[in-house]
């Protein structure tokens, strides 16, 4: 059974206008979401503690927010392709349970979910990876993983394999199901 490494924030469910929200309350001086072509748009903003801070806020009202619309259809087709899905995010260990309940709670097939601060632990046994994190996708491609995300302002300047909405990564994912059957 091969292994897929999906991310949630940006990835399942739209962060970056509730992260939005919640850091403009810290400066008015944010810059919009839209705005965001850096990873490190942040920086001189607002602390790395404090962002952090509010980030966990975020996810331990995970539950509250509700996933893309094509999210529940999207795991549930690499389910039925035979894939084990490992839901992996950038989240303190204390979120584990809000984490859960979000996923269920939204009928969000997975298999096991890994939280910490470096998926590439989990690259040695996964078939692909998909994730808006530049970082991530990079470390992919690195190890010849499949890479695929969401097109957003701090990762479309990158060259990874990017779209639009969870139906099109599904079929970039399914085209290179296909590739390594020929190969």
């Amino acid at each position: 059974m091969r292994k897929i490494i999906i991310d949630i924030d940006n990835t399942l469910w739209d962060l970056a206008p509730i992260l939005y929200v919640k850091l403009l309350e810290e400066n008015p001086h944010m810059p919009h979401h839209s705005e965001w072509r850096s990873w490190n748009f942040w920086k001189g903003l607002i602390s790395a503690e404090r962002l952090y801070g509010i980030i966990k806020d975020v996810h331990m009202e995970q539950d509250t927010f509700a996933p893309y619309e094509q999210s529940r259809d999207f795991l549930r087709l690499l389910r039925e392709k035979g894939f084990y899905i490992v839901i992996a995010s950038h989240r303190e260990k204390e979120t584990y349970g809000p984490t859960r309940r979000w996923l269920e709670k939204n009928g969000l097939p997975f298999d096991e979910i890994h939280l910490s601060y470096d998926k590439s632990v989990l690259f040695d046994a996964c078939w692909a990876v998909v994730d808006d994190s530049p970082i991530t996708l990079e470390k992919a491609r690195q190890a010849g993983i499949v890479r695929v995300g969401l097109k957003n302002p701090w990762n479309e300047a990158e060259d990874h394999p990017l779209f639009t909405d969870l139906g099109e990564v599904y079929e970039y994912l399914q085209g290179q199901c296909r590739e390594v059957g020929r190969g």
